[in-house]
């Protein structure tokens, strides 16, 4: 019975060691293996409070929020990308609509790219938005080193209840890709 055993494993192996096999080209291949980097941008969370004057009893309309944009500190970076994309998500529990500025300076404080406006409807829970940016079209864009937003919140009827708790949630990632 041994022997038997040894004789299928060795027959096995011999159909395994001549079996046919086609040369592989792998010069028809074609891939893209450009490099993408993937970061957070911003982040924030409003509540009704950040829109509310307690002392005055008054809404407070816009917040703005400038911070700096570093990416393109990075020569490496700086030379090698082709195009950014942003994504945004936003979710809005207030009962008002707000819109969603957001605008790009260069270290002099001179507007390298604006994002068009994101204009948020009431309890909205999943608005989702894409900018996309070539950087052969708008060179000025690698200039860039501050990201400044603004939050207005829309004119209504009613004013903002400081007692009902609500919020709006803001989250965005930069999608940057380079060429090797």
């Amino acid at each position: 019975m041994n022997m038997y055993i040894k004789n299928l494993v060795a027959f096995f192996s011999l159909c395994f060691l001549i079996s046919c096999t086609d040369n592989l080209n792998f010069d028809e291949i074609n891939l893209n293996v450009d490099p993408i980097l993937t970061a957070p941008l911003i982040y924030f969370e409003l509540n009704q409070d950040d829109f509310y004057n307690s002392t005055t009893g008054t809404e407070i309309p816009m917040i703005t929020d400038t911070s700096d944009f570093r990416v393109f500190k990075s020569s490496s970076i700086r030379n090698d990308v082709f195009k950014a994309v942003f994504d945004f998500e936003i979710e809005n529990r207030f009962d008002r609509s707000f819109e969603i500025n957001i605008i790009f300076y260069d270290g002099n404080d001179n507007i390298t790219r604006t994002i068009p406006s994101f204009t948020i409807v009431p309890q909205d829970l999943n608005y989702v938005a894409s900018e996309s940016i070539e950087i052969e079209a708008s060179p000025i864009f690698l200039t860039s080193r501050k990201v400044s937003v603004e939050v207005k919140l829309n004119p209504s009827a009613t004013q903002i209840d400081p007692n009902i708790y609500q919020i709006i949630k803001f989250k965005s990632t930069g999608t940057f890709h380079l060429s090797i």
